[in-house]
């Protein structure tokens, strides 16, 4: 089920958090199965909590469980940039980061938010599912918050076929051109691919339990999803140690650095508001940021 509704950020809101067709799920638990084998114990890369009444796995889809960027990554383009930076931490210092996406148990049913890059170059999203003995067919939802390679290459293998055969997607309306212009050959495989299974969504939307978000400046069509008190915020930071203290600071990789930090400050102050769980493709270790 699909709605619309007007979003007001800040706006204190109830979600509800029954089941996606659980009724319909032809598999059982097998995460809960590798959970007691490994006695209680997450596989490498793979962290588990609680929260809603969902499982949420964070899934480290980088090969460089250590991933750090350069301070140099968030110097901007003047001299008094490169010192809010310098300030915080040291000239040439290494900035903690990770490139995750996340498995949503929720009934019997698995949705995802993004998926990484793909099986040919460095994503591991793939073989962690294999790890918690999840299949790629298990998936009945993707939420999709932008259109870089890190994020959607993940939904194409590296014989340009679909990973998930089952699943719909779901991907920012506002990203549609973004996505073809930037990434054309993975835009076209996807197209072909997900033909019949994608959905293109608008921030006020519900899709199911989830509320889009438009959250803009990243790319032109970022999107954050909210489900139950948990807040999927794709790109919103790529440096927390240093955005966090200083959320004018910004990636060279936001194309839009102005509203990125509107956009930053909305997002942050809407979580705090309503206290929310924040999770971010790009936050060290099991990828919360509060």
């Amino acid at each position: 089920m699909k709605i619309a509704i007007a979003l007001v950020l800040g706006m204190t809101m109830t979600l509800a958090t029954h089941h996606l067709n659980a009724q319909n799920t032809v598999h059982n638990n097998p995460v809960g199965a590798v959970f007691a084998r490994q006695g209680g114990e997450m596989p490498e890369g793979i962290f588990r909590f609680t929260s809603s009444g969902y499982e949420v796995y964070t899934l480290q889809c980088s090969d460089d469980p250590d991933m750090a960027h350069k301070t140099s990554l968030f110097y901007g383009k003047n001299d008094s940039d490169k010192a809010k930076v310098d300030a915080i931490i040291a000239p040439d210092g290494r900035v903690p980061s990770a490139m995750n996406c996340f498995l949503v148990k929720t009934g019997n049913d698995y949705i995802m938010f993004d998926t990484g890059l793909g099986g040919g170059v460095r994503g591991k999203a793939a073989e962690r599912l294999s790890l918690l003995a999840v299949q790629p067919g298990y998936i009945k939802t993707i939420y999709i918050t932008h259109a870089h390679g890190d994020h959607i290459g993940g939904l194409i293998d590296s014989n340009g076929k679909a990973v998930f055969d089952n699943a719909t997607l779901y991907i920012p309306a506002k990203e549609k051109d973004f996505m073809a212009s930037k990434q054309p050959e993975t835009y076209a495989a996807i197209m072909r691919e997900y033909d019949g299974r994608i959905q293109w969504v608008n921030g006020g939307e519900i899709v199911d339990d989830v509320l889009c978000i438009d959250a803009p400046g990243h790319t032109p069509g970022h999107m954050v999803y909210r489900l139950g008190n948990l807040l999927f915020a794709g790109d919103i930071m790529h440096g927390a140690a240093l955005q966090l203290i200083d959320p004018t600071i910004c990636a060279r990789y936001d194309s839009d650095p102005g509203q990125s930090i509107k956009t930053r400050n909305t997002i942050l102050d809407y979580a705090v508001a309503n206290s929310l769980t924040v999770l971010g493709a790009h936050i060290p270790a099991n990828g919360v940021l509060f």
